[in-house]
């Protein structure tokens, strides 16, 4: 099974879909498949297309990371590909426009924030479980969505692990555009349905401004960053291997409360 998929939508011209395609995890993201999606990204720069719609398959849009994948000694591999993933999207040349069902939740979250806009159902819902998890998120996603929802907003989504359905996600900064999900069809085809509207109206504008300016806005928030210490990278990679990831993973699979020992 191919975990990524990309083709052109048919009804509007010039846009491209990426669609996540490993429904029977809930799309959730291995080293394996932020590769996919890197490559993918690649794949698309070389074609036609001036707008790219990422979306997943089945009922959810991404679930997160694969607990396999962070859990255990390998669990440092999992950073790097995803980094790059994140990279890849954030600064890919063409608008990117997030398709939101079901749930976006941890690294699914953390996609949805590095594309250019986030369309989504009402029923769907958001949120970064770190806290819950024991994982410490790595500064630049840090950067990222405190330059999105602010430093108050930020806060509450990391240092709280809540969720959040869609009309809060709206207000909060998180999504761009919300559509009713209910009698125009699955959640799924009511998210891909607004996002290829927004993504052939965009499609229409003129190449090479819609690039210039989404460059011109990425050069003025690198600008704004800075670099972060190394108190920081040590606490990302102590946490990955914590004795807490670990019970926190167990928790959630087990659905009970984790018992965290800070170490």
């Amino acid at each position: 099974m191919t975990l990524v998929e990309i083709e052109p939508v048919g009804s509007a011209a010039h846009v491209t879909e990426l669609r996540l395609n490993r429904p029977e995890a809930r799309n959730a993201l291995s080293i394996e498949m932020c590769d996919a999606i890197t490559e993918a990204l690649a794949a698309i720069d070389d074609g036609d297309a001036r707008a790219v719609i990422v979306t997943g398959a089945g009922k959810t849009f991404c679930a997160g990371a694969d607990f396999s994948a962070v859990s255990g000694p390998g669990a440092l591999d999992f950073l790097p590909a995803f980094e790059r993933m994140l990279e890849a999207v954030a600064r890919h040349r063409l608008p990117t426009i997030a398709a939101i069902h079901g749930a976006a939740l941890g690294g699914g979250l953390q996609l949805a924030t590095v594309c250019d806009f986030r369309v989504a159902t009402t029923d769907a819902t958001f949120g970064i479980p770190s806290s819950r998890l024991g994982i410490v998120i790595n500064f630049e996603n840090v950067r990222r969505l405190v330059h999105l929802i602010g430093v108050p907003t930020a806060k509450e989504v990391l240092l709280t692990a809540r969720t959040y359905r869609g009309p809060h996600a709206e207000r909060a900064g998180l999504v761009t555009q919300l559509v009713e999900a209910g009698d125009a069809g699955p959640p799924a085809q009511v998210a891909r349905g607004a996002a290829v509207e927004l993504a052939r109206g965009i499609a229409q504008l003129a190449p090479l401004a819609v690039q210039g300016a989404k460059r011109s806005i990425q050069a003025v928030v690198d600008h704004m960053s800075a670099e972060p210490d190394d108190d920081v990278r040590a606490l990302v990679a102590q946490a990955y291997s914590s004795r807490d990831l670990q019970e926190g993973l167990a928790a959630m699979a087990g659905k009970r409360d984790p018992d965290f020992e800070g170490t």
